[in-house]
């Protein structure tokens, strides 16, 4: 396939469905100082706004789609569950920063529940939280900031999982990576921000996603497995310890782009000018590379989609 076509594929494919995975419905966002004057509110923030209980009134929204709880520390679970339940097309809850350690199995009783987001709760107990969301239809769960090291086997439960936010965590066994893989439908995944100084090898289970983002972690290499990745599309690993440019790139089957700024790459492997290979996209901005590589990768990488080799934090001579 053409690479510009495959770009362009991909492009018309993130604005229909989204890639961004915290994207919701509906325009207007209510709070609580206006949640009196409608009823038509497919979007209620009630963040930080220091509640123990929800306002009766929200009994009365006829179409809410998504709810923002998060910092109100003082909220029974359960009895929100149980208010919030019958909203039948609620898909999209927030419960950041609640200093949460159980689910209330009452989550089970929002049946269309597709976004769950419960950031910044580092005392959650994931086991549990997988047993008791596995009924539900959940695709985006957001984990992030939660000090996970490892995943369970029960995980796997969630068969309609999409995407998966393990930002700022430590996961770094092997196992974890082994049932992330047994995701059928998982398709885009954040291990920013995790620590890691090397992926494990059985990052190459993971032979269903699209989106993988490793930026932010202390990688100087990738593992040769990552090559059992067949369905990836876009890699981001800025902000690592890469030094050259990982030559496993021109031997995965159909990437097409990777972000790999701010890295300390300074050489272009032979291997990208003598061997074919799908990449299309190539983001190599402030890396200490010589004005004599950057001519050379020029050569190298003309026709791409996207290349570039802005600098902003070294001086090329």
């Amino acid at each position: 396939m053409n690479k510009l076509f495959s770009i362009y594929l991909i492009s018309i494919f993130c604005i229909i469905n989204g890639c961004s995975t915290y994207t919701t419905f509906y325009d207007t966002t209510y709070h609580k100082s206006t949640l009196q004057n409608s009823t038509e509110i497919h979007r209620l923030d009630l963040s930080n706004q220091n509640l123990s209980v929800l306002p009766n009134s929200i009994t009365n929204i006829k179409d809410l789609r998504m709810i923002n709880l998060s910092n109100n520390t003082k909220l029974n679970l359960d009895s929100v569950f149980r208010k919030l339940a019958h909203h039948k097309n609620l898909e999209v809850l927030i419960l950041d920063s609640l200093h949460i350690k159980k689910i209330p199995t009452s989550i089970r009783l929002i049946t269309n529940l597709k976004q769950l987001s419960l950031a910044h709760n580092p005392e959650i107990q994931l086991q549990e939280l997988c047993t008791q969301i596995s009924d539900l239809p959940i695709e985006f769960l957001n984990l992030r900031n939660n000090t996970i090291s490892y995943i369970p086997e029960n995980i796997t439960k969630l068969k309609k999982l999409k995407d998966l936010n393990l930002s700022y965590n430590q996961v770094k066994d092997e196992k974890s990576y082994v049932y992330l893989g047994q995701l059928p439908k998982l398709y885009s995944l954040w291990i920013d921000h995790n620590k890691l100084k090397e992926l494990p090898v059985s990052i190459g289970k993971l032979t269903q996603i699209r989106f993988l983002y490793i930026d932010h972690n202390e990688l100087t290499q990738l593992p040769k497995e990552l090559i059992g990745m067949r369905k990836l599309w876009v890699i981001h690993a800025g902000y690592n310890k890469f030094t050259i440019l990982p030559e496993v790139f021109t031997a995965m089957r159909v990437l097409l782009m990777v972000h790999i700024n701010n890295n300390g790459i300074h050489v272009i492997p032979e291997v990208y000018q003598t061997k074919k290979y799908p990449l299309a996209g190539l983001l190599l901005d402030n890396n200490p590379l010589s004005e004599t590589e950057i001519q050379k990768a020029k050569k190298i990488f003309k026709g791409y989609f996207l290349l570039s080799f802005k600098q902003k934090q070294y001086d090329i001579k």
